[in-house]
């Protein structure tokens, strides 16, 4: 069973911050009750209860009445998740659809002149973001990857479509080797999941994180902050597809995979 602290950090990935997880759990607790009683006792600003509320009553993870003073009341959780879940599905459709139209329209801005083969580096901003671009990596490789990172950092990955990824890589016979830290079983059970079979663990060079695609394209990553927070803008990567650089970091890379062991999952019983 999960402790409430890894309950609010789970609710993060249904896009409630922690401040909505902490009034969603403690309306489950204390059933239907006014905005300032639940404000009293779970020790929330009046005003940033108000905003939370708005928005979970939004999502429908929680209902309120007309009434004054108002009742508010936590939907029941599979219900209040599907409806989450719904919402995200319907919003994916409408993108799809959307992107057709504008795609056909942008190419009318496209230069034609013919691409240099010259190398680019480019900043990617906020967790989420990061993930998309490493999942799309993974999807577009034709070559052998090292995925190199804090088994933090593939804790938060198997909450993304990443291991999606590496399971239609793998199926395809493509090559995806994981080198992180040493961690507990329970994490490694987790880590298993991913979708590779090839995961060594080993001393990384720093807590940060660095994918390479053999000959193609280099991900890098200063230092992480260690939060599940999946939403955390902080967080950075540099993507480039520098000959040079791709290839000293997949060299770095099969280097650390000789020096590190292989995983053993340990048993639960």
């Amino acid at each position: 069973m999960l402790s409430k602290e890894e309950i609010y950090n789970s609710l993060v990935h249904f896009g409630l911050e922690e401040i909505d997880a902490k009034i969603y759990v403690g309306l489950l607790q204390m059933g239907s009750v006014t905005v300032g009683t639940m404000a009293q006792k779970l020790n929330v600003d009046r005003g940033k209860a108000y905003r939370s509320l708005n928005k979970l009553r939004n999502m429908g993870v929680i209902s309120t009445t007309f009434s004054n003073p108002t009742i508010v009341n936590a939907v029941e959780p599979s219900e209040a998740l599907t409806s989450v879940i719904q919402k995200k599905e319907d919003e994916i459709v409408m993108l799809q659809k959307l992107a057709r139209t504008v795609i056909e329209s942008l190419h009318n801005y496209e230069n034609n002149v013919a691409a240099t083969d010259m190398s680019s580096f480019s900043i990617v901003q906020g967790r989420s973001n990061i993930y998309t671009r490493i999942g799309k990596l993974i999807q577009e490789s034709k070559e052998k990857i090292f995925l190199v990172t804090t088994s933090d950092d593939l804790m938060r990955m198997y909450h993304t479509s990443i291991p999606d990824k590496i399971h239609a890589k793998i199926s395809t016979g493509g090559e995806v080797r994981i080198i992180t830290n040493d961690c507990d079983a329970k994490t490694m059970e987790i880590i298993e999941q991913l979708g590779t079979p090839e995961v060594k663990i080993g001393k990384l060079p720093s807590k940060s994180r660095m994918i390479v695609e053999s000959k193609n394209q280099l991900i890098m990553s200063g230092a992480m902050k260690e939060s599940m927070d999946l939403n955390d803008d902080v967080d950075s990567i540099m993507y480039t597809n520098s000959e040079e650089m791709v290839e000293n970091m997949f060299s770095l890379c099969t280097h650390l995979w000789k020096k590190s062991k292989p995983m053993e999952i340990l048993s639960s019983n």
